[in-house]
C-alpha cells in the first residue's frame, strides 16, 4: 500500500512540475505576443516627420494627418501603414495628397452636405474626402478596383 501512495505521490509532483513548465511557456508565448503585437501596431503608426520633409509645403489652410491605413480588395481589408497625409487650402479650393516626395494639387469641388464637407477632384482621379465639423477625415482613394482608405484627424495650419 505504501508503494502505491508513493507511487501516486511521485505522479502528483511531476505533473505539478509538467503544469508550472507549461504555464512557464505560455507566459513566455504571450509576453512575445504581446510584443509582437505592440510592434505591428507601432509600424502601423504615421510616423513621417513633417519638419524634415526635403521639399517646402505648399499653401494650405488645413492639414489632415491619417491615425488609420486599410487597403481594400475584393477578398476584404488589411491594416496598412499610413504614409500620406493631405493638406487643403480652403481659399483656393485645392487639395494636395503628400508623402516623403513633393506634394501633388488637386483642384476640387467643395459640396456640405449636413455636418460634412465633401471634396471632390474637378478632374476625376479615383479620390474623394469627406471632412467632419469635428475635424475628423476619411480619404477614399481607388486604383483600378482596390481601394485604400485613409482615417484621422485635420487641423487648422495655425493650430498644428
Amino acid at each position: 500500500m505504501k508503494k502505491y501512495a508513493l507511487f501516486a505521490l511521485l505522479i502528483g509532483i511531476l505533473a505539478l512540475a509538467g503544469c508550472a513548465t507549461v504555464t512557464q511557456k505560455e507566459n513566455q508565448i504571450n509576453t512575445t505576443d504581446d510584443q509582437a503585437q505592440k510592434t505591428i501596431s507601432e509600424d502601423y503608426n504615421f510616423d513621417l516627420n513633417l519638419n524634415a520633409l526635403s521639399y517646402k509645403l505648399p499653401s494650405y489652410t488645413k492639414i489632415c494627418t491619417p491615425k488609420f491605413r486599410f487597403n481594400c480588395q475584393a477578398e476584404g481589408c488589411k491594416k496598412a501603414k499610413p504614409v500620406v497625409f493631405v493638406l487643403y487650402d480652403e481659399n483656393a479650393n485645392k487639395i494636395y495628397r503628400c508623402d516623403n516626395k513633393p506634394c501633388d494639387g488637386y483642384d476640387v469641388i467643395e459640396d456640405i452636405s449636413g455636418l460634412y464637407t465633401n471634396l471632390t477632384p474637378v478632374v476625376p482621379n479615383g479620390s474623394l474626402i469627406k471632412l467632419s465639423n469635428d475635424n475628423k477625415y476619411v480619404e477614399t482613394v481607388t486604383l483600378g478596383l482596390d481601394s485604400i482608405i485613409y482615417r484621422g484627424t485635420c487641423a487648422n495650419k495655425n493650430n498644428f
